[in-house]
């Protein structure tokens, strides 16, 4: 079994997150890291449980089997990018906002995230129904009920105090779904187009967010979705459409177009969101290097599903989801995890493995991928548990 990697380990004892703005969008000078509450919006990246909860998909083993032994509701062999984060900050992981099972404590804050969801409004044909407005709406209503409680007295130790909402970390990792699953039914230059268009609807959540009393931002950008088996599957046949890792070349493009301007976007609020800190991420960056450099941190496949069917190159196939057992020509056939997820950056055609997302948050504690960067502001030791 591959171990973490010792750069990335380092990474991750050294580095704080310690955010904070000027009016020159620079990091204020700061020796602060309290971040009281953490409240997430976003899809499948940091989904810790929405979707399963909400009864819209069930997963089975060998989700959840790196690290906690069974399903956990993440799409993944273990732990997210937002549990190592959360883990670096010495706070507990952040419980699905639809998850009521197991008396689940929102003390720390909440997920309103959910697998398949999009920043633009739900229609007929999404995967997912809980869009980030509806999320947004999700949080006003989680923090109605709150203050209510609060001002009778009651589950004080479950839930956040009232001042936790201005103090807390508003994480954003979303729009993933929005450009992905317009390239099954539009062309290149019409999703480009559309990208106004949706950030428009994400800037509307953000001012909600903003007028409600949010005041301290982290927002990921979407990573190469050309990278994903899925996409290389299902639209890289013809090799000419590929780059150089052999990944579809418009659905990156079309994903770095995206970012573009949503960092863009994070510049232009910063001179409007007065007092409040907003922190672009530059997750593309991080898994793009991941993916062409894979045997440099120790992994042996970049683009092939750890769990699937198929065998190489892509070990993919959409009509056996990964765990899942399926007809096929007459033939039941079942999608099995391989025998050892570390040596995977992908784990089942969509998703990253525990040991990339290890990887990719190390990578963002550095603070080099963060706009403003806070490379130089690390002023506490963390000890992560790993």
């Amino acid at each position: 079994m591959r171990c973490p990697p010792p750069a990335a380990l380092v990474a991750l004892l050294v580095v704080a997150l310690c955010l904070g703005a000027s009016g020159a969008g620079r990091v204020a000078a700061s020796t602060d890291f309290d971040y009281p509450a953490v409240f997430n919006f976003g899809d499948s990246n940091s989904d810790t449980g929405g979707r399963v909860a909400a009864g819209l998909e069930s997963i089975s083993p060998p989700y959840g089997s790196t690290y906690f032994g069974v399903p956990s509701g993440r799409f993944c062999d273990g732990r997210l990018i937002i549990d190592f984060l959360l883990e670096a900050m010495g706070m507990p992981f952040v419980n699905a906002y639809l998850d009521s099972v197991g008396a689940p404590n929102f003390r720390t804050g909440v997920n309103f995230a959910q697998a398949g969801c999009s920043i633009t409004p739900a229609n007929p044909t999404s995967v997912s129904p809980f869009s980030f407005g509806l999320q947004i709406k999700q949080f006003f209503a989680f923090k109605d009920k709150v203050n209510y409680l609060l001002s009778k007295g009651d589950h004080r130790q479950y839930i956040p105090q009232a001042d936790y909402f201005a103090q807390g970390l508003y994480m954003f990792d979303i729009g993933q779904n929005d450009l992905a699953g317009q390239f099954y039914s539009k062309s290149e230059d019409q999703i480009i187009a559309s990208i106004p268009t949706i950030l428009l609807e994400f800037e509307t959540g953000l001012k909600k967010l903003y007028e409600q009393g949010a005041r301290k931002f982290w927002i990921h950008n979407t990573g190469p979705l050309g990278c994903l088996p899925q996409n290389i599957a299902l639209f890289g046949k013809d090799p000419s459409q590929l780059d150089e890792l052999h990944c579809v070349a418009k659905h990156n493009r079309a994903a770095k177009l995206f970012n573009l301007q949503l960092h863009a976007l994070c510049t232009k609020l910063r001179g409007e969101f007065a007092g409040a800190s907003i922190t672009y991420v530059d997750i593309y960056t991080i898994k793009y290097s991941l993916i062409a450099n894979y045997s440099r941190y120790g992994f042996e496949k970049a683009t092939e599903a750890c769990c699937g069917y198929g065998g190489p190159p892509l070990n993919y196939d959409g009509r056996v989801p990964c765990g899942q057992t399926k007809s096929l020509n007459g033939k039941l056939v079942t999608a099995k995890g391989c025998s050892d997820s570390t040596e995977y950056v992908n784990w089942d055609g969509i998703h990253y493995t525990e040991a990339a997302n290890f990887h990719i948050a190390s990578q963002i504690l550095t603070g080099k991928y963060s706009d403003p960067s806070f490379v130089d502001k690390m002023p506490f030791v963390i000890k992560p548990r790993f």
